[in-house]
């Protein structure tokens, strides 16, 4: 994607240069012709060749609108991607069961951040007051049932030390950094799955070797991954049965679900592009009209006839390729979705979340252009 102030002229060049130099050669041709050789014939009226270049520029407004539309639906869902992976390992983090055989505080637990220590540490001594927050009498008396509530506060996490669940501070659990490590596999790989790259090289890092030779079998890697993640939670929950599990289970899989339509609206503005009428009658057009200018404006121009020319050709043939290029938004060109930097965004956020100290460094635009 371009970004900063300015464009660079190497991206402008390489887009228009050629073909304008074409068309300017041709008109220069053409006043040539008209004025040394004083061929008359190739002055043509001015009129159609107007009503002509209105015409094309409603068609490339609408082919770009439309171009335009697909791109920014594809910068949005990338939006919600990274939304919907914060999400995601928020829910991991804080839902999931604590393993099998760990007692809530033992010291051999996971480690955990202290944002999410401060988040479960034991409350404050409560001076009843006008700010204790209890529901008080007309009296002014605070009621029984706030006074008995303080009373029975007594365990470090405020949980009853039976309960399957952990708080967070009592670490984070070998599953959720597996399932973390996996949501930041499966960006990684919607990224190269969009691209049609190799995603392995990349996704090393987020899975056991097992696992990566399962994945090397899959045709769609990144839905594999929603799927291995799917029946990964299912397992981990089976081990504490019951109503809450069940509620937690289910919103770790609106999740997932959530992550899956992502990855199909990907997939269907990838395969699915503007229909070929609409991408080739305007090219022919412009085409066409650019041969026609200098034939409607050299008996009124003469010489400057080039001069002119190159600055329409200019402008329509930039047009055209602008809409050509936003229509693909995953084509890792220059007008591209940011996909790499938006995933080492959505690597920072998710390794912090799991209280990792050393995290990889955002990326930066090069030469006016981030990838």
């Amino acid at each position: 994607m371009i970004v900063g102030g300015k464009i660079s002229w190497r991206i402008v060049l390489k887009y228009t240069g050629r073909q304008v130099a074409v068309h300017v050669l041709l008109a220069t041709c053409v006043a040539l012709a008209y004025q040394e050789f004083e061929i008359s014939a190739l002055a043509v009226p001015a009129l159609p060749v107007t009503v002509l270049a209105a015409s094309i520029g409603i068609l490339l407004t609408f082919r770009n609108n439309n171009a335009y539309d697909r791109w920014w639906e594809a910068r949005t869902l990338w939006g919600a991607l990274v939304n919907t992976s914060r999400t995601f390992a928020r829910q991991v983090i804080t839902y999931l069961p604590i393993p099998e055989g760990t007692p809530p505080g033992d010291a051999s637990a996971p480690s955990t951040t202290s944002l999410l220590q401060t988040a479960t540490e034991p409350k404050p001594t409560v001076t009843l007051g006008a700010s204790d927050g209890a529901v008080r009498d007309r009296f002014g008396k605070a009621r029984g049932a706030f006074l008995s509530a303080l009373e029975h506060t007594d365990t470090p996490s405020g949980m009853n030390a039976a309960r399957p669940f952990r708080a967070p501070s009592e670490g984070i659990t070998s599953d959720a950094r597996e399932l973390v490590y996996a949501q930041i596999g499966f960006v990684n790989a919607l990224r190269h799955h969009l691209r049609r790259q190799d995603p392995f090289p990349t996704l090393a890092p987020f899975f056991r070797p097992a696992v990566l030779e399962a994945l090397r079998e899959e045709q769609n890697v990144p839905t594999a991954i929603l799927m291995w993640v799917s029946a990964r939670l299912r397992r981990v929950f089976a081990e504490t049965p019951g109503p809450e599990a069940m509620l937690r289970l289910t919103l770790l899989d609106n999740s997932l679900t959530e992550l899956m339509n992502i990855l199909g609206a990907c997939e269907r503005i990838k395969n699915t592009p503007i229909p070929l009428q609409y991408d080739l009658l305007p090219r022919v057009m412009v085409r066409a009209y650019l041969v026609m200018l200098p034939l409607g404006v050299v008996a009124e121009l003469g010489m400057l006839t080039p001069l002119v020319t190159a600055v329409i050709a200019f402008l329509f043939i930039a047009m055209d390729a602008v809409g050509r290029d936003v229509e693909t938004p995953f084509e890792d060109g220059y007008s591209d979705t940011p996909m790499t930097a938006l995933s080492r965004t959505i690597e920072i956020n998710l390794r912090q979340m799991l209280g990792e100290k050393e995290l990889p460094p955002p990326l930066q635009p090069k030469d006016g252009l981030l990838y």
